[in-house]
């Protein structure tokens, strides 16, 4: 008999058994791991959802930089304007790895620009100039990154005497010196695999006197492979962009309804590519993107502006393409059914475009483990592509921008050759 107060542990109810112990530890381990799996699931959804925003908003800055030098594109004899595309064959084999834009312009700037520009270019020249003595050996390696007053002043040519009367930069004069050159190129990023197809977004801006040359506009801003010249200072604004497409319209484009800023040949279509001097500055011998504007009239004393700006830009965030999938095996031109080591990024691919290699592929369907595409898009070829070769989704933002200078005549003379009036 077991005294009052004192538990009988030899009573079946008295503890927990080893089988209700196991039962309660795996009823414990499924409800845990039900969690974990939303909780990732939710994470994982939350994390793409970021990186797309964060990618788009990159790309909406973008064009929101470009969009306002647009907005103030001088009209006058000493305005321009050229959108052109360039083919880059950087293993110089004879295949042309990428085709991307070049827009090149002449814009009015503020008192307050025109000052940042000509500091910028002070600097610059200062760096450069520190290089070239430490590489001559006259200068320490070792320098302070912040430029002393003396090397700025060295690099603008003027004294102490005149820097205090003014700004900071060379002498000029006051009534001049209100428009500048603006040059945006897409160059490739280089490096290895991903790297080689995917490009980054460059601008340069230098002032302009009226009645010099337009050093943007020569081949002399370029080097032999296509990129700028070291003496534009172009800096970078964007890296990851998979594409970047301007479409301009002419007086008979059809900018509205469905349809709308078609690139297809043809009198009602946008153009890719503008020269407002009419000059053929966009040689359509090296990239069919190149094709003479739709419905262009003569150049008179005044450039020809379009109507309107479409801009367009895919980019992809680095952590993103270094996580993208990649194809499971091999891909040869013909096939239209392509297998993927994940589609878990790929979900919202469907009718959008995805870039293999140097090949444009639009996606029709996306299954378990692979993609049914149509390819060879957006101008290029389709290709063999090795297994590993990474899948490139990227997320894009549209701008129209309204060019409010533009001429309402010009289009009213059509056809015939253009004129040099400058």
């Amino acid at each position: 008999m077991t005294p009052r107060g004192v538990q009988d542990l030899r009573r079946p109810d008295a503890g927990v058994t080893l089988l209700e112990l196991l039962l309660a530890t795996g009823l414990a381990a499924i409800v845990v791991t039900a969690v974990l799996t939303v909780t990732q699931n939710a994470l994982r959804i939350w994390t793409r959802g970021e990186a797309s925003r964060d990618a788009r908003e990159v790309a909406s800055v973008v064009l929101g930089g470009i969009a306002e030098d647009l907005r103030q594109v001088h009209s006058s004899s000493e305005g321009d304007l050229v959108v052109e595309w360039v083919p880059f064959d950087l293993e110089r084999d004879g295949v042309v790895e990428r085709t991307f834009p070049r827009i090149r312009l002449v814009r009015e700037v503020s008192g307050a620009e025109r000052d940042a520009i000509e500091r910028r270019a002070v600097a610059d020249a200062a760096r450069r100039a520190r290089a070239a003595a430490i590489a001559r050996g006259e200068q320490d390696a070792d320098q302070p990154e912040r430029l002393t007053e003396e090397e700025l002043l060295a690099a603008a040519g003027v004294t102490s005497t005149e820097l205090s009367a003014g700004a900071l930069g060379a002498l000029r004069d006051v009534e001049g010196g209100t428009l500048a050159e603006v040059l945006y190129a897409v160059v490739p990023t280089g490096g290895e695999g991903a790297e080689r197809t995917t490009g980054v977004l460059l601008r340069a801006e230098r002032l302009h006197t009226p009645g010099e040359p337009l050093r943007f506009m020569t081949d002399e801003a370029f080097d032999r492979l296509g990129f700028p010249a070291e003496w534009t200072q172009a800096r970078e604004i964007a890296g990851g962009v998979l594409w970047f497409e301007p479409l301009l319209a002419t007086q008979t484009s059809d900018i509205s309804g469905a349809g709308s800023w078609s690139d297809a040949s043809g009198v009602k279509a946008a153009a890719t590519c503008w020269d407002a001097w009419r000059r053929g500055r966009p040689d359509v011998d090296v990239s069919a993107w190149n094709e003479p504007a739709p419905g262009m009239g003569r150049a008179g004393d005044r450039p020809l502006l379009p109507r309107a700006v479409r801009l367009y830009v895919e980019v992809e965030r680095a952590a993103d393409r270094r996580r993208a999938p990649s194809l499971l095996d091999g891909v040869d031109p013909a096939a239209t059914t392509i297998a993927v080591s994940s589609t878990s990024r790929l979900r919202d691919a469907q009718g959008r475009h995805v870039l293999v290699g140097p090949e444009w592929m639009l996606v029709r369907q996306v299954r378990a483990d692979e993609l049914v595409v149509t390819r060879g898009r957006r101008g290029t070829s389709a290709r063999a592509h090795a297994s590993g070769t990474k899948v490139l989704l990227g997320e894009g933002a549209t701008l129209v921008v309204p060019m409010m200078l533009h001429d309402d005549d010009w289009g009213l003379e059509l056809d015939g050759p253009g004129e040099d009036a400058r």
